[in-house]
């Protein structure tokens, strides 16, 4: 194989991957502005796709989570370690670590409250991010991250030359997306039979979580419109860019003489 065919094979592959990955997202754009929230309240008894509004609220039995990075109580996380690395002329933020938790919360829209079981959501939450220089003394809870996670370490390295003292290592950005107690949530999940509530409580029998009736699992922490702009922009870059890696494999494919 000639190298222009392997490298408009890469091309392909590259771009295919990444142009499913944007359709896909459009496609969750499409499901989240396709219907309106309802209220909760309609939710006694209800099954199927449903969205909600309303604020996150912890639930009694189920507590809440703590994020690794700020030490934050909240409903659940994600997080995320990169690492500015350099190689040649190329230089590219990689990922070292990742990772989400959660745990069972409640949506109240003000007429009535509903759980949600966040396990396998594909969460939207605004994110709050630290970059640090290499040879920077990391702020205690990272350092302590950095202590007992395998695949991250710390970039305090540095050499003395009298003169001066050079850093060594690489920058490492530490990002923390939560869904705080008390704030405005967004969910768009299947709602199925819950627990029956006790007599009295606003709380209805039904709980929202993932579910094969309902073609996307989704929790913000903005509104319905607020989320799908928050989606489709990186989908629509992610669109562009594997369109047209694609057309660029195909092109140096075609233009190979067999």
């Amino acid at each position: 194989m000639v190298l222009p065919q392997l490298v408009a094979i890469v091309f392909l592959v590259i771009g295919g991957f990444v142009l499913l990955r944007g359709g896909r997202e459009l496609r969750t754009v499409f499901h989240i502005l396709r219907n309106d929230p309802v209220p909760v309240r309609s939710l006694d008894g209800h099954s199927g796709p449903v969205e909600i509004t309303g604020t996150a609220v912890a639930d009694e039995d189920a507590g809440t989570v703590t994020a690794p990075f700020t030490g934050s109580k909240c409903l659940a996380y994600t997080y995320e370690v990169e690492e500015y690395r350099s190689s040649g002329k190329h230089s590219s933020w990689e990922t070292l670590d990742e990772g989400q938790a959660g745990v069972d919360f409640v949506v109240d829209d003000g007429g009535a409250r509903v759980r949600v079981n966040p396990d396998g959501a594909d969460v939207r939450f605004e994110s709050q991010s630290v970059t640090v220089s290499p040879g920077t003394e990391l702020p205690e809870r990272l350092a302590d991250y950095v202590e007992r996670t395998e695949g991250v370490e710390a970039q305090d390295g540095s050499v003395n030359l009298l003169v001066t003292e050079i850093s060594l290592g690489n920058k490492q950005r530490f990002t923390e997306r939560r869904l705080d107690v008390g704030e405005d949530v967004y969910v768009y999940g299947q709602a199925m039979r819950g627990p029956a509530s006790e007599w009295g409580s606003n709380l209805v029998d039904a709980v929202v979580g993932d579910g094969n009736g309902t073609p996307v699992f989704v929790i913000s922490d903005t509104s319905e419109r607020g989320t799908a702009r928050r989606i489709v922009r990186g989908a629509i870059a992610e669109t562009v860019f594997g369109l047209a890696a694609v057309l660029i494999g195909a092109a140096v494919l075609l233009s190979v003489p067999l």
